[in-house]
């Protein structure tokens, strides 16, 4: 099969966005299969194009046998509103254009169109295209938008929203397959106007063969980076790893460090690497409150936090409260990975799926008695701390390794073709 997906996120980038077809697309290609991505330049989570990367108008590279067709977006940074819609509306509108030109002048003649959601207007772009090519359409949905960023307050209820998700319940009915990454978000894709028996749950994973070489090969380089951003020897790492955006609710973080601080004796260090629209906030409160048990640094490169989870004592996937429960984040499969244990501070399906697992202490979201209870057991017991981890490994490796996701993902993309050619 040639299989085009359709991401406005992709490698280089951090976080699930870019890893997701990152992963599942270079096992495809192990397979035997064509993939091509087509997405932007790198610019997430800020909107701005990293340092090193210069917009033009089409550019065709390679990753992991992936290949990959970059468009031009407005990427003008801000955290606002405003600012996202417009850098989501102009790779919509500048990834369609591509996509014609490649189909016209560049020979792209995919099989199947994945389009891969939020934001939703990546969703209705991959629908068309697969109109366009006369193929089978798969719609796959992380995070449901635009009611999950209307449930944050991040903006507002009103017609613009309600004209997405008539659009979205289009797209939800009309495509051969829906994918997503929780058994709650398949029944709230049912419930918006998709067909229970199309919708299937592929959670998101880790590329544990990938994961384990760069963590054995970047141990050294994510002590070295340790010590340049000031780490002091001799502690033990309370990691954080990804976004610095609200819903991550770091704050309680900061709050479980400041209660640490002045314990006699206490070795734990808290490491916050990563980036987003948060990070001048907490910056702020690490230096205003003398947080000295606490180190902000980051962004760095994929293969590095495989590295920075290694020498961690105990990893932190942390959740705000909100309204769906249905959120798993993918950092949780990455830091079980690692083989050490996980703190979780979250409610809802990740809570359930982290307590099932065993890899650590669960504690509600918000709750900063809870989260600290949990890690002082973990600091107070390395056994326990180790056996913990131990369950967290074995776990994604029963359930979350993404070569065996992505031979099951090829099993559902392969049925949408056959059926659409007998069609």
């Amino acid at each position: 099969m040639h299989i085009l997906v359709v991401s406005q996120f992709f490698h280089p980038e951090m976080g699930a966005p870019a890893a997701r077809f990152g992963d599942l697309g270079s096992h495809f290609v192990r397979a035997g299969h064509r993939v091509t991505v087509l997405t932007t330049w790198p610019n997430f989570p800020n909107g701005r194009i990293y340092p090193g990367h210069v917009q033009r108008p089409t550019a065709r590279e390679y990753h992991a046998g992936i290949e990959v067709i970059r468009t031009p977006i407005l990427a003008l940074g801000g955290a606002g509103a405003k600012h996202k819609a417009l850098l989501y509306a102009s790779f919509a509108g500048s990834a369609a254009v591509q996509a014609l030109v490649q189909g016209v002048l560049g020979g792209l003649r995919p099989d199947i169109v994945i389009g891969t959601t939020p934001p939703p207007t990546v969703g209705h772009l991959s629908w068309l295209l697969a109109k366009a090519f006369g193929v089978p359409h798969v719609l796959d949905v992380r995070d449901i938008w635009p009611e999950a960023v209307v449930a944050s307050g991040r903006v507002p209820a009103g017609p613009a929203m309600r004209l997405l998700e008539a659009l979205n319940a289009v797209v939800l009915r009309h495509s051969a397959a829906v994918t997503t990454v929780s058994q709650g978000k398949r029944t709230r894709l049912a419930e918006l106007g998709a067909q229970i028996d199309k919708v299937h749950v592929l959670p998101n994973g880790v590329d544990l063969e990938r994961v384990d070489g760069e963590a054995e090969a970047q141990v050294e380089p994510a002590r070295r980076w340790l010590r340049d951003v000031g780490v002091p020897d001799q502690r033990r790492i309370v990691l954080y790893a990804g976004v610095f955006n609200p819903a991550q609710g770091l704050d309680l973080l900061l709050d479980a460090a400041r209660a640490r601080r002045d314990q006699p004796g206490d070795d734990a260090h808290f490491v916050i690497v990563g980036d987003g629209s948060m990070r001048a906030h907490l910056l702020e409160r690490i230096e205003k409150e003398g947080l000295t048990n606490v180190t902000l640094a980051g962004p760095v490169e994929r293969a590095l936090v495989a590295g920075l989870y290694r020498c961690a004592y105990v990893t932190v996937v942390i959740l705000r409260a909100r309204k769906d429960e249905h959120t798993v984040p993918s950092k949780l499969y990455e830091a079980m990975a690692s083989r050490r244990p996980v703190a979780l501070s979250a409610d809802g399906e990740v809570a359930r799926l982290a307590a099932q697992a065993g890899c650590g202490p669960v504690s509600a979201a918000g709750d900063l008695a809870g989260l600290s209870a949990g890690l002082d057991a973990l600091l107070a017991d390395s056994e326990a701390a180790a056996r913990q981890g131990a369950a967290g490994r074995e776990y994604v490796e029963k359930y979350n390794d993404r070569a065996m996701l992505a031979g099951d993902y090829l099993r559902l993309l392969a049925a949408a073709v056959d059926a659409a050619r007998r069609a």
